[in-house]
């Protein structure tokens, strides 16, 4: 009787997004990427307010960005340093701003 209500839906596979941060010439994968900060998992030799130069890799499916920078690290934890981006120049923490915002709307 209601046939026409039978549609399959296809559900899309999500978009895969990542980013990995190389320091010291050690790639480490990105646990927790924010606009004013992110968290670089295997990084635990790293001290509170230590100076660190930065190449950070974040990928999804339509763009590869790519912003080198210095900073500090904030937090250590756990074996992970959680290292602000404060000191990058404007056009750098726009270009994670725009990243960010694409990947929430692509969730």
């Amino acid at each position: 009787m209601f046939d026409f209500l039978k549609v399959a839906v296809k559900e899309e596979p999500k978009a895969k997004f990542s980013a990995t941060v190389t320091l010291a010439g050690k790639t480490h994968p990105v646990s927790n990427l924010g606009p004013q900060s992110f968290t670089a998992a295997d990084a635990g030799k790293y001290k509170q307010g230590q100076k660190v130069s930065f190449d950070l890799v974040m990928k999804d499916p339509k763009d590869t960005v790519t912003v080198r920078g210095s900073g500090s690290v904030a937090a250590v934890a756990k074996g992970e340093a959680k290292i602000s981006l404060a000191e990058l120049p404007e056009p750098s923490r726009q270009q994670v701003a725009r990243f960010l915002a694409r990947s929430m709307l692509n969730r």
